[in-house]
């Protein structure tokens, strides 16, 4: 987003930000943070969550800004993973525990609900399918990479063999790559034929990565549209046809 690839920062408990050169290295947020796991932009209201295994919660910051608040603290064990669907205003998280759970809910913390809850072991990833509608996650324990609609219809197992320990995971064109800490490798298999193949191995300590085309970015702001171009960072949905706008937002 605008030119930064982000991350977390597990020694110095921080998130910091580069451009896509490796220069500019910089700290965006450095205040209460313990612990935190994962990592999402939401590119069109220019917004930046993460999961908090530490205080369990998910929090929210402006690209702009050092301030940020806590989205959702209820009835959370472990949150791990988190991917967001910008233009339908929807965040989704892995939260981990005695009862793992994939869990959704709207950008401005309504609708919380549980999307899955059984035959779970240890999801890790989570990736979007923007275009077919799915979502995908790797399981640790179980070996497994498996999708669910997102109108929840549908729960399909893609992958269930030869998967030790899945970590971190994401979607780019038609195929899903993870990071596989026994094998020290970045793997990745095709979302429809179930063709998978070793990207690169041999890389002691791998933690999570993100597919990204720099150069497509779907979806739009309706703030933007009003602000002559530029954006104002919140955390409700955009509005579409159809869909009511949220009660409730959080802005910067």
């Amino acid at each position: 987003m605008e030119g930064h690839v982000y991350w977390t920062d597990d020694e110095v408990w921080a998130i910091r930000r580069a451009y896509l050169d490796g220069s500019g290295a910089q700290t965006l947020i450095n205040t209460k943070i313990n612990d935190p796991d994962d990592i999402a932009v939401n590119w069109v209201a220019r917004s930046l969550y993460w999961t908090h295994t530490g205080t369990e919660h998910i929090e929210v910051t402006c690209l702009n800004s050092t301030s940020h608040k806590i989205l959702v603290s209820e009835d959370m064990d472990e949150p791990r993973a988190i991917a967001l669907h910008p233009e339908m205003g929807l965040t989704y998280w892995i939260d981990w525990g005695e009862n793992p759970e994939i869990k959704r809910a709207n950008l401005d913390r309504q609708e919380l609900r549980v999307l899955v809850n059984a035959s779970l072991g240890w999801p890790n990833g989570l990736a979007l399918d923007l275009q077919e509608g799915k979502l995908y996650w790797g399981d640790a324990k179980t070996d497994k990479i498996e999708a669910i609609s997102v109108d929840e219809t549908k729960r399909q197992t893609l992958l269930k063999d030869k998967l030790p320990h899945i970590f971190r995971f994401t979607l780019l064109g038609d195929f899903i790559y993870w990071t596989a800490w026994q094998h020290h490798s970045i793997k990745r298999v095709h979302k429809v034929k179930a063709n998978r193949d070793v990207i690169i191995d041999q890389l002691p300590d791998l933690m999570g990565l993100k597919a990204v085309n720099v150069d497509k970015v779907v979806g739009t702001n309706p703030h933007a549209d009003r602000n002559g171009g530029a954006a104002t960072c919140a955390s409700s949905r955009p509005t579409q046809p159809g869909l009511a706008a949220p009660s409730r937002a959080w802005n910067c």
